[in-house]
Order: C-alpha cells, then structure tokens, then sequence
C-alpha cells in the first residue's frame, strides 16, 4: 500500500494532466469554431451593406425619376393654369371686354365714399334682420 500512496501524487498529476491537455484541446477547438463563426458574421453583414447600398441607389434613382416627373407635371399644370386665366381674361370675338372698358356712370357713384356720415336709410332694417325675419317694403 506504501508503493500506491507513494504513486498516488504521480497518478493525480497524470489524471490532471490528462484533463488540463483535454480541455486545452477543447477550448483550441472552440477558439477555432468561434473564429470561424465570426468570419461568417462579417461576410454576411458585408453581404447585407452591399445589398443594402444598392437598394439605396436603386431608391435614389427611382426617387430623381419621380422628382423629374412631378417637375414635369407641375409646369404642365402651370401651363394649363396660364391659358385657362388667359382664356377666361380674353372675352369671345365679338363680345364686349368689360375688363377695359370704362364702369358706367352709376357704377363710379357707388363706388364713391358717403358725402355724410349718416347712417344709411335701410340701416336699421338690415341690423333688425335675422333669421325668420320679414323683408322690407319698398
């Protein structure tokens, strides 16, 4: 039994030895797997920004195609918008252009200021007026 207890430690040291070199090797191996799996994360992130730059550009493109084509819409539009004000300014061949011929007469009065600052004569029917009221007589 002196010969066990005097092998004992050797026995222990190869046990640990054993398990030390064991796990050396396991923890290499999962070094390895993990740089491995880093390797594939950055090639797929790459993967992905390229695929993202180019939708990017993609969109950008479409986005300069809209942007022409409302430009485009927005001076037909404005066109369209001039020779409508242009044609609704401009009368008929033959009618008369109220818009430069002179206001007549009874017209100018109208426009004039009050000569006094009294009340006009249908004043007071026009404040009692309201809802369900009657109109007046002339």
């Amino acid at each position: 039994m002196s010969t066990l207890i005097r092998f004992l430690p050797t026995i222990i040291g190869f046990v640990l030895g054993t398990i030390l070199f064991t796990q050396g090797e396991r923890l290499t191996q999962r070094t390895k797997e993990l740089a491995n799996a880093n390797d594939t994360i950055n090639i797929l992130q790459a993967t992905a920004f390229q695929e993202l730059l180019m939708q990017a550009k993609g969109l950008r493109l479409l986005l300069n195609d809209q942007n022409a084509a409302l430009t485009e819409l927005d001076n037909q539009n404005r066109k369209t918008a001039d020779e409508l004000q242009h044609a609704l300014a401009t009368p008929p061949a033959g009618r008369p252009d109220c818009a430069r011929e002179p206001l007549p007469v009874g017209a100018l009065r109208l426009l004039q200021p009050a000569r006094h600052s009294g009340a006009h004569p249908g004043s007071e029917a026009a404040t009692t007026a309201g809802a369900g009221a009657s109109l007046p007589r002339t």
